[in-house]
């Protein structure tokens, strides 16, 4: 391999693992950046109308990303001892999320689930005792004819 080709390769690889989440609506490439950040196994599986990328770190924690066959991740899951940084697992979606997640704030009071469901966006949350999990899908990117129970995301 030439120089200019493994600086390149390098270059790429320093891309990957600098990147974000492959968050909502973002490209299913980056994928391989978050396995590197995560430390984590790598599991894929196909199914009719969408591919699934399931991220297993050592402490257990595991970040499942749902792909349309066009490359755009339409949904997400997480079941982590740690809360989840959303800003990257959300993406541009996570500014909708961050407005309905402060208007539920203020009813007050001890919170431990969350649920928004907006015209597009939908987010179920919850955490206890250093436990957390929750999914969140886009409408707008959902494959047709999906259905989000047989799935996990209902």
């Amino acid at each position: 391999m030439t120089f200019s080709r493994r600086r390149c390769l390098l270059a790429l690889v320093l891309l990957g693992v600098s990147s974000a989440w492959a968050g909502l609506g973002e490209n299913e490439s980056s994928i391989v950046g978050d396995r590197l950040r995560m430390r984590a196994t790598h599991s894929l599986a196909h199914a009719t109308q969408y591919t699934l990328h399931e991220l297993q770190g050592a402490d257990g924690s595991r970040i499942t990303q749902y792909v349309t066959g066009n490359g755009k991740v339409f949904a997400v899951t997480w079941h982590t001892l740690y809360k989840p940084d959303l800003s990257s697992l959300l993406g541009r979606s996570y500014a909708a999320y961050t407005g309905a997640a402060h208007d539920a704030a203020r009813h007050g009071g001890m919170q431990r689930q969350f649920l928004h469901q907006g015209s597009d966006l939908v987010v179920q949350s919850s955490g206890h005792m250093s436990v957390y999990s929750g999914f969140a899908y886009r409408r707008s990117l959902l494959p047709p004819g999906i259905n989000l129970q047989t799935i996990g995301l209902g």
